[in-house]
């Protein structure tokens, strides 16, 4: 079932070149559309540039909103955690839509 799911993240330091190409390399080999979000500045996971230019430009005290979108979101994210699981201080599930609530909202909020 197509899902749609954001995750605010908070960070216990900054991440490194290798776990952003980690991010970059997961996003690449999964059929998902995952964003970073936080404050202006957003990035799609699968375009290296953007990712790196968001990495640096981010701020360390304010968490990160990471957007999926696909078939069995949580399972891709729990993907992303293990990965990351050095530099994550902690995360929580915002929201959660199933495809018969999207179809039925104009609108959902991330």
């Amino acid at each position: 079932m197509k899902e749609l799911c954001s995750y605010q993240v908070h960070f216990s330091k900054p991440l490194k070149t290798n776990q952003i190409m980690k991010l970059y390399k997961l996003a690449g080999k999964t059929q998902h559309h995952m964003y970073i979000h936080q404050g202006k500045l957003i990035a799609d996971t699968g375009h290296l540039p953007k990712l790196l230019s968001f990495s640096l430009l981010m701020d360390m005290d304010t968490p990160v909103v990471f957007i999926i979108d696909g078939e069995d979101v949580e399972k891709v994210f729990e993907e992303i955690k293990g990965s990351l699981s050095d530099y994550i201080d902690h995360t929580i599930c915002r929201r959660k839509y199933n495809d018969a609530m999207m179809v039925n909202e104009t609108s959902v909020t991330i």
